[in-house]
């Protein structure tokens, strides 16, 4: 019987699908973290924080009551 010679082109394909998933997901991954990140930054600029207003006041009131 002859012994079956591995399949190198198999063998370097797979070697090719596992590292380039690995790079896929790493750079999803760190893109994401930047589009988080910038869109933090950009919510930060439009928020004015809390602020105490009348109604905000007269609700408070009403509670105590």
């Amino acid at each position: 019987m002859k012994k079956q010679q591995p399949d190198l082109n198999r063998r370097s394909l797979l070697k090719a699908l596992t590292i380039g998933g690995t790079a896929g997901v790493a750079i999803a991954a760190s893109g994401v973290s930047v589009a988080h990140a910038t869109e933090n930054k950009s919510q930060e600029k439009h928020t004015d924080g809390y602020h105490e207003t009348a109604h905000i006041r007269s609700y408070y009131n009403s509670l105590r009551s």
